[in-house]
């Protein structure tokens, strides 16, 4: 749904969708001009339409408070447009496979969100994290300065479960482990050590 294509007709079409289907698999919200304010109508639809797979949404969230409640249990959470996360609104999030472009995460709260993920304390049904940029020697040094940690050889390759239960070979990486026995491993998907910052678990 393009949320600026129709901004006067949103609602109603909103409402047509909830009184005509019980719930969707996959949704795409976007919009096209970023100047329009559709922060209320994305928190409508969140609040009013049962999304039960993938959720994709690459609209320009002006308001740092959103209201609007992200499904829980998703198979693939994708937040284009994501400068307006935050840590509170990172511990509501509980998907398999979750996508942040960006966000305003500052690192100590990255290091008190890994700690309550290792006490089980949030995000428990996670399996996949990416940020699409990060430096992986700061985050090192300035998020786990404190969290016990290992680091794995570069020459040791591993195979992981990553986004959709694709499998994919990656070299190296940081492991920190879980209360339960689980372990997540850190890698920098892409050229250097710059790209894709990943969180895979296993």
């Amino acid at each position: 749904m393009t949320l600026d294509e129709f901004v006067d007709h949103n609602v109603s079409i909103i409402d047509f969708l909830k009184a005509n289907l019980k719930s969707v698999d996959k949704c795409t919200v976007s919009q096209m001009n970023r100047e329009i304010n559709v922060d209320e109508h994305t928190a409508y639809l969140l609040d009013n339409i049962q999304i039960n797979s993938v959720l994709c949404t690459d609209v320009y969230i002006k308001n740092i408070n959103f209201n609007g409640k992200f499904p829980k249990n998703l198979e693939d959470l994708h937040i284009k447009n994501s400068k307006w996360i935050g840590y509170e609104r990172l511990l509501e999030i509980d998907c398999k496979s979750v996508i942040l472009d960006n966000n305003r995460i500052s690192d100590e709260q990255w290091n008190l969100f890994i700690k309550k993920w290792i006490a089980m304390e949030t995000n428990l049904n996670l399996v996949y994290f990416q940020l699409i940029y990060r430096n992986f020697e700061k985050f090192r040094a300035l998020v786990l300065h404190d969290i016990p940690h290992e680091v794995v050889d570069g020459g040791v390759k591993r195979t992981f479960k990553t986004r959709r239960n694709c499998i994919q070979e990656l070299n190296g990486g940081i492991d920190i482990r879980r209360i339960d026995g689980k372990t997540a491993t850190l890698f920098v998907f892409g050229p250097g050590w710059h790209g894709s910052f990943l969180m895979c678990i296993h």
